[in-house]
C-alpha cells in the first residue's frame, strides 16, 4: 500500500485510504497546538502534597522480582533527622546506591509516616556505597522478602558496616512486609484504558499521579502500617543486575510496527534475536492509529518477554495522533506499562514520538497512573525542554539537509547535537541522539504522492558512530534510524520478513543491509563502555555500494520519471569500512577497473574506491593474520536496476570466524 510524504517524514507503514496530513517543519502539522504543561515543580528538599508507600513487585507465586525507585526522588521518614536521608537522595544518581534505599527504609522506625523529597538535597559528597556492599544489600533483600530471613549473610562478603546495617535492615523488612502469596496482578494484556491501574497506597490514599505505579498489590488487605517495596520492572537476573538506571547507556532501534501487520511472534522473536546478537538493547515501536496496531504490540512485547534481555517501548507517530488525543494514547500506553519488556528509567515507563510537540504526557501519566520517562522527537526550543511533562529530547536529524528536506552536498556535523544538548541539559534532561546508514527514497506515479529525493550518506553510518563517540558521556540513549523503513533505504534489519509493501521493493528487495550491523556491534560496545574508538574483536571487512552508475539514463520508465533530488551529490564509488587488530591492506576490484589496493590502520577505517560496472570483489590481510575475500552479492550495471533509477546500497560482509 502507498505511503504519505513525510514533509520531512512519515513512517512506512500500510496507508489505505489515508490522507497525509503533516506540513511545516520537519513535519511538524501547523494546526497542532503547544500545550503548556502547568504541574507545578517541586522544591528542593520540600514535600510533595501526599505521602507515598512502595508496593513490590512479585510474581503469582509470590517470589520477589527486585525493586525500583524514580529517578527523581528518594524515600525518606519523617523523622526529626533528615540530613542522612538527603545524603540517601544524594546517592541516587549512582547506579550502585539504589538498593541501599531500601535498606534505609526498612531501618525506619515501625510505623513511621513516609513521604517523597526532591533529588535536589545537599550532601551529594558522599561515597557510593562499594559492590560488595550493593551486592550485599540485594541479596539480603531478596532472601529476607522470599523467605523471611537472611541466612547467607556469611557467604555475601560483607566488608563494611553499611553492607551489615543493609542486611540487618532487609532483616527487619522481611518482617514487615506484607503476605505476596495472593497478588493482584494487572498484565498489559489487562489494561483497556476505563479502569485504573494499581497504585502505591498510604493511608487510604492513592499516590499522587507522578509516582511510579506498580505492578502487583494485595488486593485483600488495606493495611499499611508497614512499608513494601518499591515496584522494580525487571526482566531477567537481580535488583541490581536489572536496574534501569540512568547510569546505564542504551541503544535502540526503531521499528515500524505499521508494515507489519501479519507478523506472528516467531517473527518478532528473529528479529529481536538478530538485533541483541549484535548489542543493540531495545526497539523502539512506532505506531499510528492502524486497527492492527495493538495485536502486533502484544505479539512485540511478548516475544521480547519470551527471549528476555531485551526491552521495547512505544514511539507514538503524530502524523497519525493528534496533540488532543490523551485519551487514545492513554489506553494505548497504559495496556504495556506493566509488562516485564518495557524499557523503564527507575520504574519510569519510557515512551517516545515523532513530532507531536506540545502533547499533555502529564495527563497521559494521570490517567494510566503510573511514571513516564517521555523522550519525544520534538524541535529543540527552550519551550519543549521547558515542558515538565517530558524527560528529554530526541531527534531525527540523522542525515545533512534533513531539516528542510533539501539535499545539500555536505557531510552531518554534530551542530544539532549541540543544540539539543544543550537545551535539554539546561532542564536537567537527557537527550536521544539518531544514528541512520542512509537515505533515498522514490515514490513516484504508482502513488497518490511523490516523494524523490536522497540526503548525502555515503560514509555516513561509520562517520556518524565516530560523533557518537566523541559525544561521549553527553549521551545516555541512542536510536538506530532504522531498523524496518524499507520505503527511505535506512533499514539495518532484513528485507526478506512478512511486512507489507508500500512500493519500497522497487529498490529495496534483493538489496541488502544487514552487514551493516557488523561495523555497528564494536561501536555499540565502545558506546556503552564509554570509549572514544572502537575495539575490533572479529577481523574482516564490510562493503557497500549502489547498484548501478549515476550516469544510468530511464526517465521513460522511472516510476517517477526522473532522478531522485540529490542525486548529483553522490559518487560512483565503492566504499569498504576495513575491521582491523593491527593494520593490513585492502585490495577492491570493481568491475573492469584496475585492482587497487590500500593500507589500513588498525582499528575500523573506511577507504574508497571508483566503481565500474560489473562484479565487485574484495579482499583484506589483516597483519599477521590470514586473507580473506569475497564477491558482491549485486554486479553493478551502467543501466537503471529494472527500469528505475535506484540510489539505494548494497551491503556484505567478508568477516573472520568469531
Amino acid at each position: 500500500m502507498p505511503r504519505p510524504p513525510r514533509e520531512l517524514r512519515t513512517h512506512g507503514r500500510r496507508w489505505a485510504g489515508l490522507r497525509y496530513r503533516g506540513t511545516g517543519q520537519e513535519g511538524q502539522d501547523p494546526r497542532m497546538a503547544r500545550k503548556r504543561n502547568t504541574r507545578n515543580a517541586r522544591n528542593a528538599c520540600s514535600p510533595p502534597h501526599s505521602p507515598y508507600v512502595p508496593v513490590p513487585l512479585a510474581s503469582s507465586d509470590g517470589a520477589y522480582k527486585g525493586s525500583h525507585l524514580r529517578e527523581t526522588h528518594a524515600l525518606s521518614p519523617l523523622s526529626s533527622s533528615s540530613s542522612p536521608l538527603c545524603f540517601v537522595q544524594g546517592l541516587m544518581p549512582h547506579f550502585r546506591s539504589f538498593v541501599l534505599v531500601l535498606a534505609t527504609v526498612a531501618a525506619a522506625s515501625p510505623g513511621a509516616g513516609y513521604h517523597r523529597y526532591n533529588k535536589r538535597c545537599a550532601s551529594k559528597s558522599r561515597a557510593a556505597p562499594s559492590v560488595a556492599t550493593v551486592t550485599a544489600l540485594d541479596a539480603g533483600v531478596s532472601t529476607a522478602v522470599n523467605n523471611g530471613n537472611v541466612t547467607n549473610a556469611s557467604a555475601a562478603n560483607v566488608t563494611d558496616s553499611a553492607a551489615t546495617a543493609g542486611l540487618a535492615a532487609a532483616n527487619r523488612l522481611a518482617s514487615a512486609v506484607p503476605s505476596a502469596a495472593t497478588p493482584t496482578t494487572v498484565a498489559y494484556g489487562d489494561y483497556d484504558g476505563t479502569q485504573q491501574l494499581p497504585t502505591a497506597v498510604a493511608n487510604g490514599s492513592a499516590a499522587p499521579s507522578d509516582s511510579a505505579a506498580v505492578s502487583s498489590v494485595n488486593s485483600s488487605s488495606s493495611n499499611t502500617a508497614a512499608p513494601s517495596l518499591p515496584s522494580f520492572n525487571a526482566t531477567t537476573g537481580s535488583a541490581l543486575d536489572m536496574a534501569q538506571s540512568l547510569k546505564v547507556k542504551q541503544v535502540f532501534a526503531h521499528f515500524m510496527v505499521g508494515i507489519v501487520s501479519t507478523y506472528t511472534q516467531q517473527d518478532w522473536e528473529n528479529d529481536i534475536k538478530l538485533a541483541k546478537s549484535y548489542g543493540i538493547d531495545g526497539f523502539a515501536l512506532n505506531i499510528g492509529t492502524d486497527d492492527y496496531s495493538q495485536a502486533q504490540l502484544d505479539l512485540g512485547y511478548a516475544a521480547a518477554e519470551a527471549v528476555g534481555g531485551f526491552t521495547v517501548f512505544i514511539s507514538f507517530d503524530f502524523n497519525w495522533y493528534k496533540t488532543d488525543q490523551v485519551s487514545s494514547v492513554s489506553t494505548m500506553l497504559g495496556r504495556y506499562v506493566n509488562s516485564a519488556a518495557q524499557y523503564s528509567v527507575d520504574g519510569r515507563a519510557f515512551v517516545s514520538t515523532f513530532i507531536g510537540d506540545g502533547f499533555d504526557w502529564s495527563q497521559v501519566e494521570k490517567s494510566i497512573n503510573h511514571a513516564l520517562y517521555v523522550v519525544p522527537k520534538w524541535d529543540p526550543t527552550a519551550t519543549n525542554a521547558e515542558n515538565t511533562g517530558v524527560s528529554g529530547l530526541f531527534s531525527w536529524r540523522a542525515w545533512p539537509g534533513q531539516i528542510d528536506n533539501v539535499p545539500i552536498n555536505a557531510s552531518l556535523s554534530t551542530a544539532d547535537d549541540e543544540l539539543y544538548i544543550s537545551i535539554a541539559q539546561a532542564q536537567d534532561k537527557v537527550y536521544m541522539a539518531p544514528v541512520s546508514p542512509w537515505f533515498s527514497t522514490h515514490f513516484g506515479k504508482e502513488v497518490s504522492y511523490s516523494k524523490n529525493w536522497l540526503f548525502k550518506s555515503e560514509t555516513l553510518w561509520v562517520d556518524r558512530w565516530n560523533q557518537i563517540l566523541q559525544l561521549g558521556d553527553k549521551l545516555q540513549f541512542i536510536e538506530i534510524v532504522t531498523w524496518n523503513d524499507y520505503g527511505e533505504s535506512h533499514y539495518i534489519g532484513p528485507f526478506d520478513t512478512p511486512h507489507t509493501d508500500d512500493g519500497a521493493s522497487k529498490w529495496a528487495s534483493g538489496v541488502p543491509h544487514t552487514a551493516m550491523l557488523d561495523v555497528a556491534r564494536p561501536y555499540i560496545a565502545a558506546f556503552k563502555a564509554g570509549a572514544t574508538t572502537p575495539a575490533v574483536d572479529t577481523e574482516g571487512l564490510v562493503y557497500w555500494y549502489r547498484p548501478h552508475l549515476k550516469t544510468a539514463e530511464c526517465d521513460s520508465t522511472d516510476n517517477c520519471g526522473s532522478k531522485p533530488t540529490g542525486w548529483e551529490f553522490v559518487a560512483d564509488s565503492v566504499f569498504v569500512a576495513a575491521m582491523t587488530k593491527s593494520g593490513g591492506t585492502v585490495t577492491v576490484t570493481s568491475g573492469s577497473n584496475a585492482a587497487v589496493t590500500k593500507t589500513v590502520a588498525a582499528g575500523i577505517q573506511v577507504i574508497e574506491v571508483p566503481m565500474g560496472a560489473g562484479e565487485q570483489q574484495f579482499k583484506i590481510t589483516p597483519t599477521g593474520g590470514s586473507e580473506l575475500s569475497g564477491t558482491g552479492n549485486i554486479t553493478v550495471s551502467a543501466d537503471c536496476w529494472n527500469g528505475i533509477y535506484n540510489f539505494n546500497f548494497a551491503s556484505g560482509s567478508v568477516m573472520a570466524a568469531a
